[in-house]
């Protein structure tokens, strides 16, 4: 199913929990790309991708298997429907993701970015 990004935005994980993060989510988890997606039937939903960003807004690499399980994730968010760029700035780009369309499915009355 087609879904359109509403919005896109970077947070760093202590922004977003004060005191201690989630379990599963590693020291070397900072950032979070946080998407609000609106699909072609009128359903809303938010999607995270949990990464470490390196300080020129490129994806670093993580020492746990668990964290870079999840930058991979995303890196193959961005090579799907972005950019193959290795180099690939997501602070600077994050903005023109707005408006793009993307592939959803349907999950357990939820829904998840394919």
């Amino acid at each position: 199913m087609k879904a359109i990004i509403q919005d896109a935005k970077i947070r760093h994980i202590d922004a977003i929990w004060k005191k201690h993060k989630p379990q599963g989510l590693g020291f070397s988890d900072t950032d979070a790309v946080i998407l609000q997606v609106k699909t072609e039937n009128g359903h809303v939903f938010s999607q995270d991708f949990y990464c470490r960003l390196k300080a020129d807004g490129t994806l670093g690499h993580s020492i746990t298997h668990a964290s870079e399980k999840r930058q991979n994730e995303l890196r193959k968010f961005i090579e799907k429907y972005f950019s193959k760029d290795k180099k690939y700035n997501i602070r600077n780009e994050i903005d023109k993701w707005k408006g793009k369309e993307v592939f959803v499915e349907e999950m357990n009355e939820s829904y998840s970015i394919v």
